[in-house]
């Protein structure tokens, strides 16, 4: 089954038809209780936001107040650990991006094992990137892109947010299977790389909608796909690269875990609430301005698109080389 379908089927109404049965037991076992709700990435970022818009609306499912504790540094890896020092009974809860599939192959030499070390319990959105061009580049079509690479291999350049991050590792799916060289410069966040971009300095960025949408309304940028495999209800009106590309399909997510040893029934009855919770109109919406699609998924569905999500990224990682130790 297609990675797109995977993700949609977790995104559905299934979540919300195990949610009623044990609503009430997860508002018995959480209620009252103070939730660390841990996020591996500084205040202010997409995660953050993300996860105290879900915060604010699963504190009154829950019955129990949450706090957000960020805890960022090294690709989401000191959250993480975080994470699974805290206690297993519900007090703590983490949020953290798809970051968490690339992490164990990125710091290879820090043992981190998600499949067996955390609880997966939901994922709660995802969302495409677009492929985009600077304003110096006068391809139009995403084929036009390519055919130009084909035709200077390795004399175009696209900008990532630094080595191992979504914005490397969705390109560099993109430029193997589209046949092309390209070459990579890594840049110490994506605000740099898009100033770049948008100098005239790089041709090409592979990057989130929130980020690049505001400059290519402007005429900074030119979009010419977006990464989803079909087109998005997110941003309609871009042409999905997988049409000139075929296969190719990408979207960064979203999901919450709780500490490993969890009780799988504490997994379903959190999962029970966070279902309720994405059903809110203003929380689907608001995660919409951020370019994300919201929804749930079971904790058995989330646990089997994590392992090949894991196999998906250590296949690339190993095949590239990548080791981001220290940091």
């Amino acid at each position: 089954m297609a990675l797109t379908l995977r993700r949609r089927t977790l995104l559905t109404g299934l979540a919300a038809t195990v949610a009623a049965p044990s609503l009430g037991r997860a508002q018995g076992r959480f209620a009252d209780k103070t939730i660390r709700l841990i996020v591996p990435f500084p205040a202010g970022g997409g995660t953050d936001v993300a996860a105290r818009l879900l915060a604010e609306k699963l504190a009154p499912v829950l019955k129990a107040r949450i706090v957000v504790e960020n805890a960022p540094g090294g690709g989401g890896s000191i959250g993480y650990r975080t994470a699974l020092n805290a206690a297993n009974d519900g007090t703590a809860v983490l949020l953290t991006s798809s970051a968490i599939a690339t992490m164990p192959f990125l710091y290879p030499s820090r043992n981190f094992d998600p499949m067996n070390q955390v609880v997966a319990v939901s994922m709660i959105g995802s969302g495409p990137s677009l492929i985009c061009v600077g304003p110096h580049m006068q391809v139009r079509t995403l084929k036009e892109l390519i055919d130009l690479a084909k035709s200077k291999p390795g004399e175009l350049s696209y900008a990532s947010a630094g080595v191992g991050s979504g914005l490397h590792l969705s390109t560099e799916v993109f430029i193997r299977m589209a046949g092309i060289n390209v070459k990579h410069v890594p840049y110490r966040g994506a605000a740099l790389a898009t100033a770049d971009i948008l100098g005239g300095r790089i041709d090409m960025i592979v990057d989130i909608l929130t980020s690049v949408r505001p400059h290519v309304g402007e005429g900074k940028m030119r979009a010419l796909a977006i990464t989803s495999k079909a087109r998005s209800p997110l941003a309609p009106e871009y042409t999905p690269a997988n049409e000139t590309v075929p296969g190719y399909d990408f979207a960064a997510w979203f999901g919450v875990y709780l500490p490993g040893g969890a009780q799988p029934a504490l997994a379903d009855e959190l999962q029970a609430a966070i279902a309720t919770a994405m059903g809110d109109a203003t929380l689907k919406a608001r995660y919409a301005t951020m370019g994300m699609e919201a929804g749930s998924s079971s904790p058995a569905e989330f646990r089997t698109f994590m392992a090949s999500e894991l196999d998906r990224w250590g296949k690339l990682i190993r095949e590239l080389g990548i080791s981001v130790e220290g940091g």
